[in-house]
């Protein structure tokens, strides 16, 4: 028989808090290109699914993204982001992490390394792949869509360069939570 695990109170306290952060986040931007930016909301959102897992990571991205888009003027995009981050932070906490946050063993060594990695480059293609379908979309133009591509591989490099120097330190404070 399989174990489902059921969001608490506590649970959705922590989304929501997860939520509101990947939007401000999100809001260190620089603009570049048409509608593209590159921003610390990736590296909040890959940095989260290291740390607590798939579910966390998908609804504070899927939340934070789409808020962050209705209320900064990117109205078009809000549905997309809702989709297509809540993907990208389920996938990177599914791969690094698991679904659920879990203590981390002390000798699980470094493999949470090669796993973290990993999640968030299979996280970053999936952002780039969904968003060169949403900028097509919303603008018309897939020549745009492709001249977006930079900002969006720059935005994952950051992204996982940043979950990557911040992610050591905050899991073992994240097992205190757990």
């Amino acid at each position: 028989m399989i174990n489902k695990r059921r969001l608490t109170v506590k649970d959705i306290v922590y989304v929501g808090v997860l939520a509101a952060m990947c939007a401000m986040a999100t809001s260190l931007k620089i603009p570049f290109g048409v509608g593209a930016m590159v921003h610390l909301g990736t590296a909040f959102l890959f940095t989260v699914g290291i740390c607590f897992g798939g579910v966390y990571a998908g609804l504070a991205g899927a939340i934070g993204s789409a808020f962050y888009d209705l209320l900064m003027g990117f109205s078009p995009y809000t549905v997309w982001s809702f989709v297509i981050k809540g993907t990208a932070g389920l996938l990177v906490g599914l791969i690094a992490k698991g679904l659920w946050p879990a203590p981390i063993a002390c000798n699980a060594g470094n493999t949470w390394v090669w796993r973290a990695l990993l999640g968030c480059v299979v996280a970053a293609a999936w952002t780039l792949g969904g968003y060169i379908v949403a900028w097509w979309q919303i603008t018309g133009s897939l020549a745009t869509a492709f001249a977006n591509i930079p900002s969006s591989l720059m935005t994952s490099g950051v992204g996982l360069v940043g979950a990557m120097i911040l992610s050591p330190k905050l899991r073992k404070n994240v097992n205190r939570l757990t």
